[in-house]
């Protein structure tokens, strides 16, 4: 005779057997697979056909594995881009209830701050004094720069002349989100953490385009001298 609990313990166990052990994970599993034998009595199967119909809609044991290290498998690429960004995978969503804690707004922007720091620092001074040399250099030698060099060198003239506004565009912004948008604590740090990852980055970029025009340059000037 058919034993509903003896055919779930086999299918969890042949589960297990396939490679996924996480406890809570197989204990979430069966508990769709109950949820779904129970339905399928209710619309007139047998408890045995309702059992091999909730298995094949839940999914066999190998197929199961598979999308759970699929799923697993992406988590964990999610969760390194999000540690690589300074982004805890604990803080991605930072209030799922109303007690959830939420890291105060002093300490995201201070993180963020002293991440880009260095970057932005190095940044700043190849922006007010390396770039105009470069220009000049380039220009006394007659040097028509590259293409991806005019455009990287425009883009830092643009922020070098409007520094200030874009700064205080900025500032203006996170006061007001601060102020009116009770969603944005919520999301502050992942937001935060992921713009400062992507502004890290866009400074480094920059610095190395800036660095390969003035090898290009330096190369030219060189063979013009011999």
């Amino acid at each position: 005779m058919f034993n509903l609990e003896e055919s779930i313990l086999e299918w969890r166990r042949q589960v297990m057997d396939v490679g996924l052990k996480n406890a809570n994970v197989l204990d979430e599993l069966e508990s769709h697979l109950r949820e779904e034998a129970e339905r399928q009595v209710k619309l007139g199967l047998l408890p045995q056909d309702a059992f091999e119909t909730a298995v094949q809609r839940i999914g066999e044991a190998k197929t199961l594995n598979h999308e759970f290290k699929k799923n697993t498998g992406i988590k964990r690429m999610k969760h390194s881009l999000l540690m690589l960004a300074g982004i805890p995978n604990h803080y991605l969503m930072n209030a799922s209830g109303p007690n959830s804690n939420v890291e105060p707004g002093w300490a995201t922007y201070l993180k963020a701050g002293l991440f880009v720091a260095p970057a932005f620092c190095i940044f700043f001074f190849v922006m007010v004094k390396c770039v105009p040399s470069l220009q000049a250099f380039a220009h006394n030698a007659g040097f028509t720069l590259p293409a991806f060099s005019r455009v990287n060198i425009g883009i830092v003239e643009l922020i070098r002349d409007h520094f200030l506004y874009l700064v205080s565009g900025v500032i203006l912004a996170l006061i007001l989100l601060e102020w009116r948008s009770a969603i944005w604590r919520r999301y502050r740090r992942a937001v935060i953490g992921l713009t400062a990852f992507i502004f890290n980055f866009s400074l480094l970029v920059s610095l190395f385009l800036i660095t390969v025009t003035a090898l290009i340059v330096a190369g030219t000037m060189a063979h013009a001298l011999k």
